[in-house]
């Protein structure tokens, strides 16, 4: 957020669509008062605001429809990756598994007998006993056989699956936020029942200007928090640079992450982050009432008396200078205390 000047205040029209300058303001021109723009050294340094959020967050329910028989975890726990948190009445489901393994039992008996059919069957064809048709016939039984006991193992897999469908298991390690308070209620499959989120590291998402390029993941980062009235504060660091703009805002994603969730700091809450380079850099410095400030920041250059308006970033203060970023060149002209109108229209 840049500092607000009432000088800037006063001269607001220099810098919007004016008309070309009138005779009066022509008259103006030739009693301006200059300056020369310098160079100056600049720490840059941002702010991002927005919501602490967990590193990892999922909404859990059943793949299955039935009846939850069972809750295994109360809201505000903590569980690791595959412990289990809540089943659902499985009796129907364990009949059908037992159905499916005796299903492949069967399957692999009869292959036992076709395979003893097979071997007697090549006995025969070799000494002449078998016919071509008895021969293929007994190969086509084998074959069958052989199917048979390879789809009653895939129905076997299948009712395992659709056993273990019925009890809810953490796909990642973290704090059950929310849930259910009691078992016994008919759940739909697919229907979110629990949320589970990882609260050990905490991450802001925000935006940067185009021209922060600076930027660059490993940065520290101070992190403020939200409450009103704290001065609680936290080291954090740049942990990824999205290295394309927006297409709709045209700024550059950036995330910070705070590890280890310090107290005072909470999932979901308002915060604060500061990002500061470890190097300065080298900005334009102009006067203050050098600077306009409608529609947005800008300074009229003077070059062989032709006045230009040049857009312009204000990025901090020194003094009596304003710190700015923009075309300007070193050793330019600039306007102090620009009159309506010069520098023709933006």
């Amino acid at each position: 957020m840049h500092p607000r000047w009432p000088v800037l205040l006063l001269l607001a029209g220099a810098c919007g669509r004016e008309p070309a300058p009138t005779a009066a303001t022509a008259a103006t021109v030739a009693t301006v008062r200059t300056a020369v723009v310098e160079s100056a050294p600049w720490t840059p340094e941002l702010t991002l605001d927005g919501t602490l959020e967990p590193v990892a967050a999922v909404q859990l329910g059943f793949d299955v429809p039935g009846r939850m028989e069972r809750l295994l975890v109360a809201r505000g726990a903590r569980v690791q990756k595959g412990d289990a948190i809540a089943t659902l009445d499985d009796a129907m489901a364990r009949a059908q598994l037992a159905q499916a393994e005796a299903a492949v039992q069967g399957a692999e008996a009869q292959l036992a007998a076709g395979e003893a059919s097979w071997a007697r069957a090549q006995q025969l064809r070799t000494a002449g006993g078998l016919s071509d048709q008895q021969y293929k016939d007994a190969e086509a039984g084998i074959l069958a056989g052989r199917a048979g006991v390879e789809q009653a193992r895939a129905a076997l897999a299948l009712a395992r699956t659709h056993v273990g469908n019925h009890t809810l298991r953490a796909p990642i390690a973290g704090t059950l936020t929310n849930g259910p308070d009691n078992a016994g209620m008919m759940i739909g499959a697919g229907t979110p029942l629990f949320f589970l989120e990882d609260l050990s590291a905490l991450q802001l998402k925000g935006s940067v200007s185009e021209a922060d390029t600076w930027v660059r993941e490993g940065m520290p980062v101070t992190v403020y928090s939200g409450v009103p009235g704290s001065e609680l504060s936290a080291a954090a660091v740049v942990v990824r640079v999205i290295p394309a703009l927006d297409p709709v805002t045209r700024r550059l994603p950036v995330e910070v992450r705070l590890e280890g969730a310090p107290a005072g700091f909470l999932a979901h809450g308002y915060a604060r982050a500061t990002i500061r380079a470890s190097d300065a850099v080298s900005v334009s410095a102009v006067p203050t009432a050098a600077v306009v400030a409608r529609p947005d920041f800008c300074v009229i250059v003077e070059e062989g008396g032709a006045y230009t308006r040049v857009p312009v970033e204000v990025v901090g203060e020194a003094g009596e200078r304003s710190l700015v970023r923009g075309n300007l060149r070193t050793g330019a002209t600039v306007v102090l205390y620009p009159p309506s109108g010069l520098g023709g229209e933006g």
